[in-house]
């Protein structure tokens, strides 16, 4: 076998391709994981890049990674630069000058309006009967409604995950109610670590329900006592129980957030059976999309029903109860931002469509309310959406414009029968103008 030996750049590219022999770069690979191995008890980090080496054989060079001596001087002077690039960096905060108050107003408007966009689209949302639970925290903090622990009943891990996310997101925006919202994130997780381990804890069942049953009939001022005392304790070592402890405290801390809850933003109303919400939502990213597109919020309009035959005569019909509602908003395309502005925006269009129908002879059961889209005679710009459920309701028809839906669950399509409420909720497809 013959020994290789280190090449120059120039030497290496104009050497000819070889083959290197399989023993040559078995033997090559042992030697590259030993030095990695060995610089890395060192706590200096050698990544063995395996297609370099046979790169570097098969051109006849000697990969630098066998030689430990010389691997660890460039592991070395990596660390030094990258220690150097860090150094300057926090040099270059320290010594940055405060941002200026104009981008400090800015970014408070900025956050006073995404504030008042969400606002809006919660009560929007309600108006609709298609409530998320981020909306019942929402209205309760701007007194529009007292609902703010209904937003925590009957939920699954994953849709308190969501909502978890979605107070986070809110509580970085509205900076002064940072009680409410710290509240709101402690019930939060307590739901999530609740239905992930089933119940369980450090704590015996009855010892915890005993420690619930205390903590329940305590103020806020007897439980901030309470936690204090405990915290006292473990903070001097006098209990050798200090998971058993923690999760006292846990108790403690979520209770508080619910009578805080409770005291100030919910009514005696707000218990039972959970509400019905709207968990079919759009994807984050692609709210943030339209936000960007269409500075203005979404609009809505009501529709007429569309005169339709006479039902057949000898039975009692009677037309069931609907919401119909027609999204609208502004598409800032180029050409809508050349000439138009905030000012003088351009005229509003069509975005989707809303229904809301009740059927409640048909909420016990049997075959639920069917929907059609049929063709507006001649007109080839709007077409006709039927809702047909049989006796005792009268079909409902509605004239919408003609172009295609987006099917998709994670831009808002929703169409469901339950508890005797039809809904069917969609937006139309945007296709964008790419060169």
């Amino acid at each position: 076998m013959g020994k290789l030996r280190a090449a120059s750049p120039a030497i290496a590219r104009e050497a000819t391709p070889m083959c290197p022999s399989r023993a040559l770069s078995k033997a090559v690979r042992r030697r590259a994981v030993a030095v990695s191995e060995k610089l890395a008890a060192r706590g200096l980090g050698a990544f063995v890049w395996g297609k370099k080496l046979d790169r570097d054989l098969s051109r006849g060079v000697l990969p630098g990674i066998v030689s430990a001596r010389s691997e660890r001087r460039r592991c070395l002077a990596r660390r030094k630069e990258a220690d150097g690039v860090r150094a300057a960096s926090a040099a270059a905060r320290r010594n940055s000058p405060p941002p200026p108050a104009a981008s400090l107003a800015r970014a408070a408007e900025e956050a006073a309006f995404l504030l008042e966009q969400r606002r809006r689209r919660a009560g929007m949302r309600f108006a609709e009967g298609r409530p998320w639970r981020i909306d019942m925290l929402v209205e309760s903090l701007a007194g529009a409604r007292r609902c703010a622990l209904a937003a925590f009943r009957g939920a699954s891990a994953e849709e308190m995950e969501e909502l978890g996310d979605e107070i986070r997101a809110q509580a970085s925006l509205d900076t002064a109610n940072g009680p409410f919202w710290e509240a709101a994130m402690v019930l939060c997780d307590a739901e999530i670590s609740k239905a992930r381990r089933g119940g369980g804890g450090y704590l015996h069942s009855e010892v915890a329900a005993d420690m619930m049953s205390v903590v329940e009939g305590k103020s806020l001022e007897e439980l901030d006592a309470m936690e204090q005392t405990i915290a006292v304790r473990m903070a001097a070592g006098e209990s050798k129980i200090g998971d058993q402890l923690q999760e006292v405290i846990g108790l403690i801390r979520v209770e508080k957030a619910k009578k805080f809850l409770a005291q100030n933003y919910s009514t005696s109303d707000d218990a039972g059976a959970p509400p019905s919400f709207d968990d079919h939502k759009t994807d984050p990213r692609s709210e943030r999309e339209d936000r960007i597109t269409d500075a203005d919020e979404e609009g809505s309009e009501p529709l007429r029903p569309v005169a339709l035959l006479a039902a057949a005569a000898g039975a009692e019909w009677r037309k069931p109860k609907y919401v119909a509602r027609a999204r609208t908003g502004y598409e800032w395309n180029k050409y809508n931002r050349v000439h138009y502005d905030h000012e003088h925006p351009p005229p509003k269009t069509v975005r989707g469509y809303t229904f809301v129908l009740h059927y409640p002879e048909l909420a016990a059961g049997g075959k639920p309310p069917q929907c059609a889209v049929e063709e507006d005679g001649g007109a080839g710009d709007t077409c006709i959406v039927r809702f047909h459920a049989g006796w005792p309701y009268e079909d409902v028809a509605f004239r919408i414009v003609n172009r295609e839906w987006e099917r998709s669950r994670k831009s808002g399509f929703r169409c469901t029968f339950e508890r005797g409420v039809l809904r069917l909720s969609f937006h139309f497809k945007r296709f964008f103008y790419k060169r």
